[in-house]
C-alpha cells in the first residue's frame, strides 16, 4: 500500500480554500484565494503573527505556483457540493455554502484552529484591499520573502 500524499495537493489546497471562503461573507475568485492561500500559511512575512508553516527559501514563489492546484481545488470543493459558483462581468465568484459549513465543522486539530486563526488575521489585515491593491503589495515584496536564505554573495 502506498501512502497518500496530502501535502501540496488539490485537497490541502481545498480545505484552505474552504476555510478561506467561510471568512468571506460574499465570497470571492480564484485570484484572491491564491493570494489569501499564501498569505495566511506565511503571516509573519507581512507583520503578523508568526506563521504557520516553517520559513523555506525563495517561498514567495509558491503564490504563484498555486495556481493551478487553486483551480484543481475549487473543481474538487464543486464537485462535492461545499461551495456555489456565480459567474458575472467581472468572472467567477466562489462562496461556501451550508454543507461547506457543516464539513468544516468536523474539524477540530490544533493546526487547524491555528490555521483558523491565521486565516481571521489575513482576512481582517488584507480583505479591504482589491485584488489590483494585493497583486501590487505581493509584487513589491515578493523578493523579500524567503530572501533570508540568500547568502550576500548570492545576492551580489
Amino acid at each position: 500500500m502506498q501512502p497518500v500524499k496530502l501535502y501540496n495537493t488539490p485537497v490541502e489546497i481545498a480545505i484552505r480554500c474552504l476555510l478561506n471562503l467561510n471568512f468571506s461573507d460574499d465570497g470571492t475568485d480564484a485570484e484572491r484565494l491564491m493570494f489569501f492561500d499564501y498569505l495566511c500559511l506565511n503571516t509573519a512575512d507581512v507583520g503578523g503573527p508568526a506563521s504557520i508553516h516553517p520559513p523555506i527559501p525563495n517561498r514567495g514563489i509558491q503564490i504563484f505556483g498555486r495556481k493551478e492546484l487553486i483551480k484543481k481545488a475549487l473543481v474538487l470543493l464543486l464537485s462535492k457540493e461545499l461551495i456555489d459558483v456565480s459567474a458575472s462581468e467581472k468572472g467567477f465568484n466562489y462562496i461556501i455554502n451550508q454543507s461547506g459549513k457543516k464539513f468544516l465543522d468536523f474539524f477540530h486539530t490544533q493546526y487547524f484552529n491555528e490555521l483558523k486563526e491565521r486565516i481571521n488575521w489575513t482576512q481582517q489585515y488584507f480583505g479591504e484591499m482589491s485584488n489590483a491593491q494585493m497583486r501590487e503589495f505581493i509584487d513589491i515584496n515578493l523578493e523579500k520573502w524567503g530572501g533570508e536564505f540568500l547568502s550576500d554573495q548570492t545576492r551580489d
